[in-house]
């Protein structure tokens, strides 16, 4: 399913992610220096608040995960320490 995600339903489908998978988001929309000084990409979701970093409560959620999120037109990056959701298509 392709969905044009607005910021608003990003974040609802963060919260229901988060609720679901026991996942707490550490960064969201990030300001412009913020995202520089993290070494985010010059383009990156996060700019434009549909994109979020997320741990977990417990252990990493698998397959199932992935299933949920490209359901509703997003993907997982797995990223050391956290996960990065996004959009399933973005494109810097």
């Amino acid at each position: 399913m392709h969905v044009d995600l607005t910021p608003g339903l990003f974040a609802e489908l963060l919260h229901a992610y988060s609720l679901i998978f026991s996942a707490s988001s550490t960064s969201g929309v990030r300001t412009v220096q913020h995202n520089a000084d993290v070494g985010g990409h010059p383009k990156s979701a996060h700019l434009y608040a549909l994109a979020a970093d997320v741990v977990y409560d417990g252990a990493r959620p698998g397959p199932e995960a992935d299933t949920w999120l490209n359901a509703r037109g997003l993907k997982r990056l797995i990223e050391g320490d956290h996960d990065h959701l996004m959009p399933f298509h973005w494109s810097p």
